[in-house]
């Protein structure tokens, strides 16, 4: 299916999701922003990793979708966060890495435990899509702990 042209069978299909957007690039960090909010979602861009780090002090997104490239700032200091808030409360938030760059870039972050990566510029029903699956993947995972404890 695609969703973009087929808006009306996509309407709301992320109805509730809260996603944070981390992207130096405005046009990219501007264009998902939009394609999701008008899926429903709640969105929250941030253009550096220490405006992200700010908005996690406040906000819990469901889904984090990050470039993995920062001029003077390292992703690390954002995803060690996010291993943290899984420490501190067991919510585990999946992540999608993107990047313009295929030198490298995927082997750049071994240690980092991360969803999905996409090479920019890939197809928006893509991330639509992967955002769907894995935001119910985390649901029905966290209900299937729930049951066991």
């Amino acid at each position: 299916m695609n969703l973009i042209n087929d808006f009306c069978l996509a309407d709301g299909i992320l109805k509730g999701v809260q996603v944070l957007v981390v992207d130096n690039d405005r046009d990219s960090r501007d264009l998902y922003a939009f394609l999701l909010k008008d899926l429903s979602a709640n969105v929250i861009t941030a253009g550096s990793v220490k405006e992200a780090l700010e908005i996690l002090s406040w906000f819990t997104p469901n889904i984090l979708v990050s470039e993995i490239r920062f001029s003077g700032e390292s992703i690390y200091t954002l995803l060690n966060t996010l291993n943290v808030i899984k420490a501190d409360n067991g919510n585990h938030i999946p992540i999608i890495v993107t990047s313009t760059s295929t030198t490298g870039t995927h082997d750049q972050i071994p240690d980092v435990e991360f969803e999905e990566y996409l090479l920019k510029p890939f197809d928006l029903d893509q991330i639509v899509s992967l955002i769907q699956n894995l935001v119910q993947k985390e649901v029905k995972e966290n209900c299937s702990h729930d049951v066991l404890v």
